[in-house]
């Protein structure tokens, strides 16, 4: 087979500042119902200090049920709150033109979503504190070429599927390239197994990464690398948001007061 470069970086996602990461929900205007104790409460809008507006449901002056948020930077985010939180399934909007749609825990990114970077790469899978983390699919900005890998703190690493139009690549991932054993295989009838290893020999480009094919054969299913596995988390670290206070945004008395927020080296 002919030496394949795939000369591009995995993306990272879009990291908040400071100022984005502290937003504080301090209202300035408010126009909807509020409860006995005179707090946003039921349908309503909001204007904040720190910029930006809220359209959408509140619970005792939180951010709490579906809503769209907008802030002056060109955040939005349309989806589910709690307790003042982005906690739920919701799309999210960010400055650099990409975007996440899929389930948000205490303001992060957790549990199955896509993530669409402004390269046109995208990432379908699962997430953990904001980071790509458990099994994943990576579609690079070419369209056709896929990793399927297990990620682990926003790195592939472990067993993986390279899927190309031609043929796909199973074996093991660290960080950005394959390493070690692995197999080729082509519409499942043939396989070429053999291994990467990183060539350091004199003459050659600082740490060039090489197939070595040692075995032609049938295609065997059986012969093939583990596939892609799940990556355990804390249960103290996935544990919901205090369920003590769930009634409905409506439980509480209202009144209608009106007030004037990578780079991959295949074979």
């Amino acid at each position: 087979m002919a030496q394949r470069r795939i000369d591009e970086q995995i993306f990272d996602e879009y990291e908040p500042t400071e100022e984005e990461k502290h937003f504080e929900f301090n209202i300035q205007k408010y126009n909807g119902p509020r409860n006995s104790r005179f707090e946003p409460h039921g349908e309503g809008r909001a204007k904040f200090f720190a910029g930006g507006r809220y359209e959408g449901q509140f619970r005792k002056g939180l951010l709490h049920g579906k809503g769209r948020l907008v802030l002056q930077d060109s955040h939005r985010y349309d989806g589910h709150w709690r307790k003042g939180m982005k906690h739920g399934m919701g799309r999210m909007y960010y400055p650099d033109c990409s975007r996440y749609e899929g389930e948000f825990r205490k303001d992060q990114r957790q549990g199955i979503g896509i993530y669409y970077y402004p390269n046109g790469a995208r990432y379908d899978g699962n997430w953990f504190k904001n980071k790509r983390h458990g099994v994943g699919n990576y579609v690079f900005s070419r369209g056709d070429v896929t990793l399927k890998g297990t990620w682990i703190e926003g790195i592939a690493r472990g067993p993986a599927e390279i899927v190309f139009e031609e043929y796909r690549f199973h074996g093991y991932w660290d960080v950005d390239k394959p390493r070690g054993p692995g197999s080729f295989t082509f519409d499942a009838k043939v396989m070429i197994s053999g291994k990467y290893f990183v060539d350091e020999k004199e003459g050659c480009d600082a740490r060039e990464l090489v197939w070595q094919p040692f075995l032609i054969e049938k295609y065997d299913y059986s012969k093939l690398p583990l596939e892609p596995l799940p990556f355990p988390v804390d249960e103290s670290d996935v544990s919901d948001i205090s369920s003590s206070e769930d009634e409905d945004c409506d439980s509480e008395g209202s009144s209608n007061v009106s007030v004037d927020g990578e780079i991959l080296i295949m074979s």
